[in-house]
């Protein structure tokens, strides 16, 4: 805020930004801003260099005042495109990550396009606004049943959780882990409990939605897990990783000329975890962690050779941990435990068993954030002195503005993501 001659404070939580100006000492005009949560790379990219033409004085306020107007009513894809690519993450997702078969992604594709109906009716039934990831969460559990029920070639847990992959809040929750670990514990633990009542609920929903599928057919159960699920060959990643990344592209409105990198990453990302998950059976946690260290050691270096923000072209890989690591895996033996049992389903029982894995289910997407956080602080500790001293090798005089002022374009991987 030098540049604009402003002393101002920001704080972000849920749901709200907290924008204060004035001297951190006296009295000032604070204002809360409601925002809409989620990520959005395209505007994300734009707003960037829209700052930093401000910084650098190749624009003036009045003139990126109207570009962010512009960059505030511009929609990058289509609604139809997005409700595809909504149904493509959770068809690809369900071999990729759950050990689902060609049955299983064709369930998934459609379960997906019904999560990505609701997300786009959501903001009109303001009503269910506040219940809705539930509500979904339910539909997608209790399909997914009905499904498995009826059809023994199917797996219950790659339609379930790969249905509402989308909806997995593992970078709300690494954001929170971060924001605590930088020292900002306000925002942080506020964004920590938001995010792990969300796993709750995201995992409430969908045992819920299982449980009232088996207590209205109690005579249609559905088969174990180790007897119906069975991953493709290995062999065959080498399509679904290209296409959950392409579908995410859409989702999260990342530019099409960014899909090499993030393809890229994203291979990375779990060529590491797969094989330190194999050689590491004893420690699996320990390959997300390496994951997301490699992760985020070649995005440094992209961004060093490259004109770019480190944080959009990593932020692919980062995602992939949070369906693909040990956390989410290993909640497919404790999710719907009590469905497959042979103990009668009553009413209370539902209930009971919804909040049991509603609260497992929210404890491994904090091991993942947790996972994922320690990878990327290894990887500032290792780059940071590093950085330093090829900036010091090469360092040049950056120009000088109007006022007199020191400005350059900075390595956004640094300052943003750790």
């Amino acid at each position: 805020m030098a540049k604009l001659d402003l002393q101002a404070q920001f704080g972000y939580f849920p749901g709200f930004l907290l924008v204060s100006f004035g001297p951190e000492n006296t009295l000032s005009t604070a204002q809360l801003v409601k925002v809409a949560p989620g990520l959005d790379l395209h505007n994300l990219l734009c707003l960037f260099e829209l700052m930093e033409e401000v910084l650098t004085d190749q624009l003036t306020l009045a003139e990126a005042t109207v570009k962010l107007d512009h960059i505030q009513h511009q929609s990058l894809y289509p609604t139809w495109l997005r409700l595809v690519a909504y149904g493509a993450a959770s068809s690809t997702s369900a071999p990729l990550f759950f050990n689902g078969g060609w049955i299983d992604m064709a369930l998934g594709f459609f379960l997906g396009v019904v999560l990505a109906a609701g997300v786009h009716v959501s903001p009109i039934l303001t009503r269910f606004t506040s219940i809705f990831d539930v509500l979904m969460a339910s539909v997608v559990g209790f399909l997914a049943a009905a499904v498995a029920a009826r059809l023994p070639s199917s797996c219950f847990y790659a339609l379930s959780i790969g249905g509402v992959v989308s909806l997995l809040p593992g970078y709300a929750t690494l954001v929170s882990v971060l924001e605590l670990a930088s020292g900002a514990v306000a925002s942080g633990t506020l964004q920590l409990a938001t995010t792990l009542v969300y796993s709750l609920l995201l995992g409430f929903g969908l045992a819920i939605g299982a449980s009232t599928h088996q207590l209205l057919f109690s005579s249609l159960a559905i088969v174990q897990s180790d007897a119906m699920c069975h991953a493709l060959p290995w062999y065959y990643d080498f399509i679904w990783v290209p296409g959950f990344t392409a579908a995410n592209v859409v989702i999260l409105k990342a530019p099409a000329r960014k899909y090499p990198i993030l393809l890229l990453l994203a291979a990375l990302s779990h060529c590491v975890h797969s094989l330190c998950f194999d050689h590491f059976v004893a420690y699996p946690h320990i390959a997300t962690v390496a994951a997301a260290f490699a992760v985020a050691t070649a995005a440094h270096i992209h961004c060093r050779i490259a004109v770019t923000v480190g944080f959009v072209d990593m932020i692919m890989g980062l995602l992939f941990l949070v369906p693909g690591s040990v956390g989410v895996s290993s909640s497919l033996d404790t999710f719907g435990q009590v469905l497959t049992s042979s103990s009668k389903m009553t009413e209370t029982s539902v209930i009971l068993n919804a909040g049991q894995q509603g609260i497992v289910f929210s404890s491994h997407m904090m091991v993942i954030a947790v996972s994922v956080s320690v990878g990327l602080v290894l990887a500032t500790v290792v780059l940071f002195p590093v950085r330093k001293l090829v900036d010091a090798l090469l360092k040049t005089p950056p120009p000088m503005n109007g006022k007199g002022r020191l400005y350059k374009k900075k390595d956004w991987l640094g300052d943003i993501t750790f």
